[in-house]
């Protein structure tokens, strides 16, 4: 069990605080895989992550980093492929920018002040669509107004998204906005969205309510703000959706910007939502920072860390310290039904080691299981305020629900590891267990860090097919995952942190040395409380649970109702091959409009990426085979 004696070596090396015998770029824990994936090049501030093209592998969306506001082509499209002449092991992402009408304004030209930005299918069509913000400063007064507003574009499933004329977000105005949270909040199966907005003037010191937008199902939205009863205003970072008190509904918790501590808005179940922050001890600013500053909230991340079936938080906060008596980003505990779900700062559960700076910018964080062990960790952004110290976290969390920082033992305390921004984990390669994606403050580069000790240990990976009455997203569903005696739950929530960082809805469990799942169950957000219990799954692959079950694939229904999906198209440097059932194509030829052979190429991919720019311009003919030996043609423009 090599993976194994990695481990060891590792917590070993971590206990002795020495990178000694283990770096990133070793065959330890993970490595730098930046430059493979081709993510070197691009400038980034935000980082979204979602399955635009329906092809199972996770692709990225990013706000670039050159600026908030007025700046033109801001929000860039990238797809995850297999490498040209791979068999799958490696991927890389490929610009769909151009081609992908994501900066489309409604005016006519492209949109200039994208800031922030979620993905989620809201019209419930099964292809992904982007919602988009416009944040504008400080003050509208000195803000140059292009005409771009918050905006709903559809996606088609290839990368490409349409604007949707009278959405209800663009008529919201200026809004100001810093956190997209996605819930199905009535439980309609149309997915509804909460807009949270920073200052309206910061100078003056005006605030303003969060929106919440219900979604009709067709890619438009109507403002209930008034009707649901959300009327305190506080300048917020971001916000999440998630189950908080286990009723079913989904709760929404702001991430507020040093003014206040936050709000917990409970989901009455009836339309309406009740302000609990006061009552569960929902509070941002339960300490003081560093010399006494006021913390500042970036991102409130729902996970049930320690596997007790409630939803826990870590507390992403900028201005802390390290004195005695300082507060700083925090893991908040959720007590439960005994305790009335009241939340409890667990101040030291975290170890934190040096180098550490004395000011934190700890932007952003998420939850993901490092070594598949069954216990969530942590990796954590920070930046900006002490930059020769500012760096990557990488926190651990042992069988006693306490987090011990390994980033030294993961060799990640490189220069390019430091002065961390947003930061998102998934698993790109599709091999069961979860990377790294980060940028940073400074230069804005994008970091990938792939796990390379996750997958030698037992895990699996649940995709949620919705049946009737649920959102095709399955947001707001609760997965749960029983193995060796101990049950996972993990819940399907998109938008969470400053500027509605995002995650893939599959989501991945670790199980340790346990070789077997004695079951899984899935709890639908529908109207009737809908549960699906898989028994005795295999371990070590994406299931796809349906409303009746695991899926299995009908192999007979392969030849019927299948299409080619050539894009973009027209195209000038490369061409997507895909069927629609992402059956694998096994072999790909080109040919030019008299018949002659131009290209071949093997893909075994259900998405093949293959090279164009060599060809001249002209219309061409692509034949796509499957192993069965059925045979798919379409055509498409090289300019």
């Amino acid at each position: 069990m090599k993976g194994l004696n990695i481990l060891a070596a590792a917590l070993a090396i971590a206990a002795a605080g020495t990178t000694t015998g283990l770096h990133g770029q070793d065959a330890g824990w993970v490595s730098l895989a930046t430059t493979e994936a081709k993510l070197d090049t691009f400038p980034t501030r935000r980082i979204y992550i979602a399955d635009i093209n329906n092809d199972q592998y996770p692709d990225i969306v990013t706000i670039r980093g050159v600026g908030d506001v007025g700046t033109e082509d801001n929000l860039r499209v990238y797809l995850n492929v297999a490498a040209a002449g791979s068999s799958g092991g490696s991927r890389i992402f490929v610009d769909m920018t151009a081609a992908s009408g994501a900066n489309a304004s409604p005016g006519g030209g492209i949109s200039r002040g994208t800031s922030l930005a979620a993905l989620a299918d809201v019209n419930n069509d099964g292809n992904i669509d982007l919602v988009r913000g416009n944040y504008y400063g400080a003050s509208q007064s000195t803000y140059t107004d292009y005409g771009d507003r918050c905006e709903v574009l559809l996606g088609d499933g290839t990368g490409h998204f349409t604007l949707v004329p009278g959405n209800g977000l663009h008529e919201l105005g200026l809004v100001n906005p810093m956190g997209f949270s996605f819930l199905d909040y009535d439980k309609d199966g149309s997915i509804d969205l909460f807009v949270a907005p920073w200052f309206r003037e910061y100078d003056a010191n005006i605030w303003q309510t969060g929106y919440l937008m219900k979604g009709n199902g067709d890619g438009t939205f109507v403002n209930v703000t008034s009707a649901a009863g959300i009327n305190r205003q506080e300048p917020m970072f971001g916000a999440c959706a998630v189950d908080w008190n286990n009723d079913g509904w989904a709760d929404i918790a702001t991430a507020p910007y040093c003014r206040t501590g936050g709000q917990l808005w409970k989901n009455n179940g009836d339309g309406t939502f009740t302000d609990m922050a006061a009552q569960a001890g929902y509070n941002a600013r339960y300490m003081q920072g560093d010399n006494g500053q006021n913390l500042c909230m970036w991102g409130s991340m729902p996970e049930d860390y320690d596997n007790d079936g409630d939803m826990d938080f870590f507390f992403s906060l900028v201005h802390g310290g390290n004195d005695a008596g300082e507060g700083h980003s925090a893991i908040v505990t959720n007590k439960g039904a005994a305790g009335g779900y009241g939340l409890l700062w667990s101040m030291g559960r975290i170890t934190w080691k040096s180098p550490q700076s004395s000011h934190h910018g700890d932007y952003d964080a998420s939850w993901f299981d490092l070594d598949n062990d069954g216990l969530e960790d942590i990796v954590m952004t920070q930046g900006h305020y002490m930059p020769p110290t500012d760096r990557l976290f990488v926190f651990r969390q042992d069988q006693g629900h306490a987090f011990t920082d390994i980033t030294q033992a993961l060799g990640l305390l490189a220069p390019e590891m430091k002065d961390g921004h947003m930061t998102e984990v998934f698993d790109y390669d599709l091999d069961g267990d979860d990377d790294i994606l980060f940028c940073q403050v400074g230069t804005r580069n994008l970091r990938l860090i792939r796990n390379d000790i996750g997958h030698t240990r037992n895990w699996t990976a649940v995709r949620l097919s919705a049946p009737p009455g649920v959102n095709r997203d399955c947001i707001g569903a609760r997965i749960y995952v029983w193995s060796g005696g101990v049950k996972r739950m993990r819940e399907v929530y998109a938008g969470r942190g400053n500027a509605a960082g995002q995650q893939p809805y599959a989501m991945i469990f670790g199980l340790g040395s346990n070789t077997v799942i004695d079951s899984v169950r899935v709890a639908w957000p529908d109207a009737g409380n809908t549960v699906t219990t898989v028994v005795r799954p295999p371990v070590n692959r994406y299931l796809e649970i349906t409303g009746s079950g695991l899926m299995v694939k009908d192999a007979e229904a392969k030849d019927r109702n299948i299409s080619l999906k050539l894009y973009p198209n027209p195209t000038h440097d490369f061409i997507l091959v895909q069927l629609s059932d992402n059956t694998i194509i096994s072999a790909a030829e080109i040919y030019d409009l008299t018949g002659r052979k131009i290209k071949d190429f093997i893909p075994r991919q259900a998405a093949a990426y293959c090279p164009v720019k060599e060809l001249p311009a002209g219309v061409y003919i692509l034949k796509a085979a499957v192993a069965a030996g059925k045979v798919y043609t379409g055509s498409f423009v090289k300019q």
